[in-house]
């Protein structure tokens, strides 16, 4: 029983070792979120997870796709973000989605 415990408790170590490793080493945090994409300031990513020849097999759903989700069209965030940027955009009124 002592056996046991031992290896549950050294698998966990690992785990959590990897873990952090992993959380480590391919993280991106821009020194200033708010400057354009591509500036010092806030480069864009030259590494990626998944290779530049294996990236267009990629699909909404895939555990490494981010996607965002539409932002309804309200009053409320046409007064937070402006307006559309679209012309067909700004000569509509806020409708929600």
């Amino acid at each position: 029983m002592r056996a046991l415990s031992m290896l549950l408790a050294a698998a966990g170590a690992a785990l959590l070792t990897g873990a952090a490793a992993a959380q480590t080493t391919n993280s991106y945090a821009p020194a200033n979120p708010n400057a354009p994409l591509g500036s010092p300031q806030n480069p864009i990513p030259q590494n990626s997870p998944t290779p530049a020849d294996q990236a267009w097999r990629l699909k909404a759903g895939d555990p490494n796709v981010v996607s965002n989700a539409p932002i309804p069209d309200t009053p409320q965030n046409r007064a937070k973000n402006g307006q559309p940027m679209s012309r067909t955009g700004k000569m509509t009124t806020p409708a929600g989605n």
